[in-house]
């Protein structure tokens, strides 16, 4: 029972850490990426993908240029760190999918 409550804290801290890499206040690199273990790796990257599938869904006004940039900086934020991650778990033998 213990793991489940562990699992979903795990899930909450590493979906803020998603929010944080949304907005621009952390950035991913490897020397952050080296503390994560596979399974964390895993969840870092589903919860990235699914924080990016959110982005895309939400309606933006086309006319409105701040909105549109700053969904636009966050989608460019959100594919650069998962570009990280894929290329950190490609050299330490992670399966992502």
């Amino acid at each position: 029972m213990a793991l489940k409550g562990e699992d979903s804290a795990q899930s909450r801290n590493l979906a803020l850490l998603a929010t944080d890499v949304m907005e621009g206040y952390l950035a991913l690199n490897p020397l952050v990426l080296r503390k994560y273990n596979e399974s964390t790796c895993k969840e870092l990257h589903r919860q990235l993908r699914r924080l990016q599938t959110t982005i895309r869904i939400e309606s933006v006004d086309l006319g409105n240029q701040t909105s549109l940039r700053i969904r636009n900086h966050r989608l460019q934020r959100m594919h650069q760190a998962m570009g990280v991650l894929e290329h950190h778990a490609k050299l330490h033998r992670i399966a992502l999918s």
